[in-house]
């Protein structure tokens, strides 16, 4: 009875309590899928997970270079094998097709092209379709009531299907976010060039290292057919040495004093031994031939090789330094994207206005006309903007300050490199000079030393002195050679210049080696480009 009772003193509430009602089980749904939800989370949680033993091993860095090589014969330098002696413009050549370091930046400016193109493609409007199906469990029923007088309408009013498909296609063009897009795709494209500076820059780096590892190599390995059994000499002549000691058979002092000029030339010619090793394995790396190949180098002689030429005056190469060189020309495009970042956001403060243009369908049937065109236009500004746009301004001028501050440190540095190559060049000159007179009575010495010794007129320990000195001023003469090429290299390296053809990478090994050996030809006859000096527009 008291039930009965109860429901009847509830039933007009009946119409409020069945919302209520249904909150509270909306509520519990939420909490129980909230709560699903935290537990498939902590469950399926990802957790660091380090290399097992076994992976590790499986990891190997030359196993993984052989798959590397496998999957991308690009980068394989046994696609093309070695044959007869490799020369300079070969081994630079080789040095830019097969240099994961240049194969690594190109794809970093592949990437930045890629970037730039999807960067225009954001400029257009959004165009979206839709489609859906609906279905709900209860009619869609409304009443009325009267404002005049509050009276309730008894009788619902049905004015939508239970299951119905509605679909549209809607057209909208934010015009504030075009603008910021048609920033960033300028940006997009700075980068770009950005990118092929770089590429730049790591190709002279590349054709710099080569030079530098090929001239050391080739300038010790002529001399290696003599330094072999000279060394054992050397040795043999010190082990002699040591047993006249022992005999008393020369004075002590003089005795000595040949013992330490010996074991002076057996670290020197052992120090010879190594350079040249070291030497022809960086190339090695560097052409991006296997550790432990094995290979030769033409034979170089400074007596068959004319010196380079550097017919530029030191106020020439650095107007041309000023124009070409990467780090530089890198630096002005940044200025540019700086700059840029400056208008996006200032751009960001304004309101935005977005025009739509929508197609419609819908499937209910109380519906008049089932399809329709819309079009509309919305204006809205986040006044927030308004106290943090100040904020972004500053932040992007002192970005634009930098850059400027960072271009005008690098053209100074430029500049400084510049005659600091420059005096190195006429340092190496002087010491190559040099060398090459002592080199020359050293062999006269010899050859007078020689005669007298198979007169008699001379000891044989005298004769292998001269001969050792004879040698070991050789050999200086040879890296006098080298480092003289080496410092004609790092001039060209200060001033921009490249041996190495654009789109390097879209030739084969031998169209390659022919142009980088025509340009080192013209250089070392000192036949500098003419229009180096009125460059192309690029800032």
């Amino acid at each position: 009875m008291f039930q009965e009772g109860f429901e009847s003193m509830t039933a007009p509430l009946g119409p409020c309590i069945r919302p209520l009602n249904n909150l509270k089980q909306l509520t519990r749904f939420i909490v129980a899928t909230i709560l699903l939800g935290a537990l498939l989370l902590g469950g399926c949680a990802i957790k660091p997970q380090p290399l097992t033993s076994a992976e590790r091993r499986t990891l190997q860095a030359l196993r993984d270079v052989n798959q590397v090589s496998s999957a991308d014969p690009a980068i394989d330098a046994a696609s093309e094998p070695l044959a007869g002696q490799i020369s300079l413009e070969e081994a630079i050549a080789r040095a830019v097709k097969y240099n994961l370091d240049y194969r690594l930046i190109v794809a970093e400016q592949a990437l930045r092209v890629d970037q730039a193109a999807m960067a225009k493609k954001e400029m257009l409007p959004r165009l979206a379709a839709n489609a859906g199906w609906l279905s709900r469990s209860e009619e869609n029923l409304s009443v009325s009531e009267n404002i005049r007088t509050g009276q309730i309408s008894n009788d619902p009013f049905r004015s939508q299907d239970k299951t119905r498909e509605t679909a549209d296609l809607t057209l909208t063009w934010d015009i504030l976010d075009f603008g910021v897009s048609y920033y960033q795709a300028r940006q997009g494209a700075d980068q770009v060039m950005v990118a092929e500076e770089r590429r730049r820059r790591i190709v002279n780096q590349i054709a710099q290292q080569v030079r530098n590892a090929y001239w050391r190599a080739a300038t010790v390995e002529p001399l290696w057919s003599e330094l072999t059994p000279l060394l054992d000499e050397a040795r043999q002549a010190l082990d002699d040495a040591r047993n006249i000691e022992t005999q008393r058979l020369t004075p002590p002092l003089e005795i000595l004093y040949y013992q330490k000029g010996l074991v002076e030339v057996i670290r020197d010619l052992e120090a010879l031994q190594q350079d040249l090793a070291i030497a022809k394995a960086e190339l090695a790396t560097l052409m991006g031939l296997a550790p432990g190949t094995e290979y030769s180098l033409q034979v170089v002689s400074p007596d068959d090789i004319s010196l380079p030429v550097l017919s530029l005056t030191l106020e020439e190469m650095e107007e041309i330094a000023l124009n070409y060189r990467p780090e530089i020309r890198e630096e002005a495009y940044q200025k540019r994207v700086s700059s840029v970042e400056v208008k996006k956001a200032l751009l960001r403060i304004l309101p935005a206005l977005t025009l739509n243009a929508s197609v419609n369908y819908d499937s209910n049937s109380y519906l008049v006309y089932n399809d329709w065109t819309e079009v509309g236009a919305r204006l809205t500004w986040n006044l927030m903007n308004l106290v943090t746009g100040p904020t972004s301004m500053k932040t992007a001028r002192a970005q634009q300050k930098l850059s400027e501050v960072r271009h005008l440190a690098t053209s100074m540095a430029t500049l400084t490199q510049v005659h600091v190559g420059y005096q190195q060049y006429q340092k190496t000159r002087h010491a190559y000079d040099q060398a090459q007179v002592l080199g020359g009575i050293e062999r006269r010495i010899f050859e007078h030393i020689d005669n007298a010794a198979a007169n008699k007129a001379q000891s044989p320990l005298q004769r292998i002195r001269a001969k050792l000195s004879a040698l070991f001023a050789e050999s200086a003469r040879y890296r006098s050679f080298a480092e003289l090429q080496n410092a004609v290299a790092n001039l060209y390296v200060t001033m921009g210049l490249s041996p190495i053809p654009e789109a390097a990478e879209n030739l084969d090994l031998t169209a390659l080696k022919d142009a980088i050996g025509k340009t080192l030809d013209k250089w070392n006859a000192g036949n500098m480009p003419v229009d180096l000096l009125t460059p192309e527009t690029t800032q």
